[in-house]
């Protein structure tokens, strides 16, 4: 488990343009970076930034996955399945869609590991870990991960990596128009949201 947090940090810390990845947003301070994915018709994002706060508080926030519709978009409720002392919490979350769509439904499981400057957190999804609900189109690919650092100067370096294939019958064209707005207002949540704390 330690040797695949490693190799998935080091990855992420690689990653950049020269791996496909294209920029397409550069505001606040937060950067979006999409390319095109072998698993999926969708584009996979890197979202990063700096910004001040707390290590323990941003491990926090990205941990407490109960208080998800307050930060992240579109998030309309979120229940937790399992939860495994100290590091592993399997969640079912429903989002918001525009009309005239389905909302969605993912399930996703979340591994955290712990170094003295850095936290990894491994998202995996999990779409046959509980029935489907008609009510919504199940998401059936959600991968990614968040990395945060401890930098010199004190601020906290946040990198936020996510593949996800809505499902159903919205275009790729229109899928792929949102995934640059979606991580820009997560991380711009997340930033509002330590400074209230």
């Amino acid at each position: 488990m330690k040797a695949v947090f490693i190799f998935l940090s080091l990855l992420l810390l690689l990653t950049g343009p020269d791996d496909g990845w294209k920029e397409k947003l550069s505001k606040k301070g937060i950067k979006v970076y999409t390319r095109e994915s072998k698993r999926t018709k969708y584009k996979e994002f890197l979202a990063v930034t700096t910004m001040p706060g707390s290590f323990e508080k941003v491990k926090e926030f990205i941990l407490d996955v109960k208080r998800y519709p307050e930060w992240i978009p579109d998030c309309k409720s979120i229940d937790i399945i399992e939860k495994k002392e100290p590091d592993e919490i399997t969640y079912h979350m429903v989002l918001g869609v525009p009309f005239p769509f389905k909302d969605r439904d993912i399930v996703e499981q979340i591994q955290y590991k712990e170094f003295e400057d850095r936290i990894e957190v491994k998202i995996t999804g999990r779409p046959d870990r509980i029935p489907k609900n008609d009510k919504y189109t199940r998401i059936p690919i959600a991968d990614g991960t968040w990395v945060v650092e401890r930098q010199p100067d004190g601020q906290l370096s946040i990198k936020f990596q996510y593949l996800v294939d809505p499902g159903g019958s919205i275009p790729a064209w229109l899928a792929n128009a949102f995934v640059v707005d979606s991580p820009y207002k997560t991380l711009l949540n997340l930033r509002k949201k330590l400074a209230e704390e």
